[in-house]
């Protein structure tokens, strides 16, 4: 059977070696950011879930303080009324 003889320079070797360690890096980085997405994700959802409550916060306000201007107008169209008695 013949022998399959790869032979390169030791330049082209190290070369391309290197650009395997440079693959093999750039895996690890993804592996290690896909391993931490669940924890961003999850962080993400907490944020969406506390302005959600927020937004439903400040609409209570907004109404609470329509119902104020209203009762402030009925003060205002009463003491006129009184005024011109």
């Amino acid at each position: 059977m013949a022998k399959k003889a790869k032979e390169g320079s030791p330049e082209q070797k190290l070369r391309a070696l290197y650009d395997l360690q440079i693959i093999d890096s750039k895996i690890d980085g993804i592996r290690t950011v896909r391993g931490e997405l669940p924890l961003e994700v999850e962080d993400l959802e907490d944020e969406i879930a506390g302005l959600l409550t927020r937004v439903e916060k400040l609409k209570e306000e907004i109404e609470a303080c329509k119902k104020d201007v209203a009762a402030k107008k009925n003060v205002i169209v009463e003491s006129k009324a009184a005024i011109k008695k």
